[in-house]
């Protein structure tokens, strides 16, 4: 069966009542408040066979109930629906069918097949002009950013870009998904804005310049985009990877950092992958020497550490009533550990849930709120996952895991590892040992090992409880 209906955000007469008590109960779970300010236009846009799209009316909160509620939004459906395998959210659909018809006429133009009409002005290309700046997240400061040895040479490029003196360089941040690359964006931008003698900034993130962009060339006011753009002394530009067959954008954007930079303004642009890559995967070759011509710096996955220093810093930067215990965050920094993005968001969903109450919140109470991602990381854990775990539990490098080398401390990293292997995840000793490029019989004998060790070592035990919580939890 298929329902779709999120036109101004009704829902058929059929399922009506069914969505009715899903908002119902998602209005007792986040209370009033909360509800009136993030979910009162939320619609149902489509259900058919596992998966549930649900609608809102603009981007920018598709983007935060993605981004902060969108397993309360899951857990919610499951308690009151049913099961589901897919959940996600959707812009209305009359935005969705406006953005496949700027993408389609894109391509339109990229065959050489357009036409006179797709050039005439409307009141639409002028709005994605006038928007094509998108808003800062107050809370994305320096101050807020916890630095490591992974992201300190990222950070260190983006306070590069603040300094006064001397020729403006491009600046080019990359790394994966959910470690840290907007906030460094968004902190650059608020830095520069409290200086008046700057110039103005902005933060541009692909869809609107996407937007913008096929705009202003449908409208034949391409000249109109570049000012708008280089008007500011600061350009910041988010997910440059995501420009991936965006021809004509692309040519536009490369026009504006060459001019921005040639009269002296700052360009800074996060990505997700080093510029060589970005040639490779459908970015042209002449913007991908652009940014390999910058300042380019990496940013790298988080270790524990980090991880706890920045859900320290949040919860000191929150208005949240409640006391979230050191036990909480350390087995948060633990145990989500896929991104920066997903060890924030654990403590999200703690703080929407006790945020509003004078409580003190406990393990127990913690593992319970974030059942659902805990449930959903055991899905997909795997013997990768307990050698990476394995490596953080022992302090050693993941390369460590898997070499010749015999020294005690790792040795002793591989018993737990393999015990755990074997007791959690119940692989069978061949595949634990090609995991590990040792052959059966001494993983076998690594698996005794560690049986004993476990009666006697108190270090050996700890270790063991941290690649255990890593895999379960």
């Amino acid at each position: 069966m298929t329902i779709s209906s999120d036109e101004g955000g009704g829902n058929s007469n059929e399922h009506g009542a069914a969505f009715n008590r899903y908002l119902e109960a998602l209005r007792g779970r986040v209370g009033d408040a909360k509800y009136r300010s993030w979910f009162l236009d939320l619609g149902l846009a489509e259900m058919a066979r596992g998966t549930v799209i649900l609608s809102t009316g603009s981007e920018a909160k598709r983007d935060m109930l993605d981004h902060r509620f969108l397993p309360v939004l899951m857990e919610t459906w499951r308690a009151e629906i049913g099961p589901v395998e897919q959940f996600k959210l959707t812009v209305r659909k009359t935005l969705r069918a406006q953005a496949a018809k700027i993408n389609a006429r894109e391509k339109q133009r990229a065959s050489g097949a357009s036409n006179a009409a797709d050039f005439s002005a409307s009141p639409k290309h002028e709005q994605a002009m006038s928007t094509i700046g998108a808003p800062l997240d107050p809370r994305r400061t320096f101050d807020a950013y916890a630095v490591g040895d992974s992201n300190r040479i990222a950070r260190a490029a983006a306070r590069q870009a603040l300094i006064k003196s001397g020729p403006r360089e491009l600046v080019y941040i990359y790394g994966e998904s959910g470690l840290g690359k907007t906030h460094l964006l968004h902190a650059v931008s608020h830095e520069w804005n409290k200086d008046a003698d700057r110039g103005d900034s902005i933060y541009v993130t692909y869809r609107n310049l996407i937007n913008a962009c096929v705009g202003a060339v449908m409208s034949n006011s391409t000249q109109e985009f570049h000012r708008t753009l280089m008007q500011n002394s600061l350009f910041a530009f988010d997910d440059i990877h995501l420009l991936q067959g965006k021809a004509r954008t692309q040519e536009e954007l490369l026009i504006v950092i060459d001019a921005a930079l040639d009269s002296g303004k700052q360009v800074v642009i996060a990505g997700e992958l080093p510029p060589s890559k970005l040639a490779e995967s459908g970015i042209q070759k002449r913007l991908a020497d652009r940014l390999a011509g910058g300042l380019c710096a990496p940013v790298h996955m988080a270790d524990e550490t980090l991880r706890l220093d920045i859900l320290k810093k949040r919860v000191l930067s929150s208005e949240a009533q409640c006391r979230i215990t050191d036990e909480v965050l350390e087995f948060i920094s633990r145990t989500f550990t896929q991104s920066t993005r997903e060890t924030i968001g654990a403590l999200n969903q703690l703080l929407l849930m006790y945020g509003d109450e004078a409580t003190v919140v406990d393990m127990d109470e913690a593992k319970t709120i974030l059942r659902s991602r805990l449930e959903d990381r055991r899905k997909f854990v795997t013997l990768d996952d307990a050698i990476a775990a394995g490596a953080e539990a022992f302090g050693l490098k993941l390369e460590d895991m898997t070499c010749r080398s015999q020294p005690q401390r790792i040795v002793r990293a591989r018993h737990a590892v393999v015990w755990c292997a074997r007791e959690v995840l119940k692989e069978s000793f061949p595949r634990i040992g090609k995991a590990l490029k040792r052959d059966h019989t001494t993983v076998m004998s690594s698996y005794r090992r560690a049986q004993a060790l476990l009666e006697r070592d108190k270090a050996f035990q700890d270790g063991v409880k941290r690649i255990r919580e890593a895999l379960e939890d």
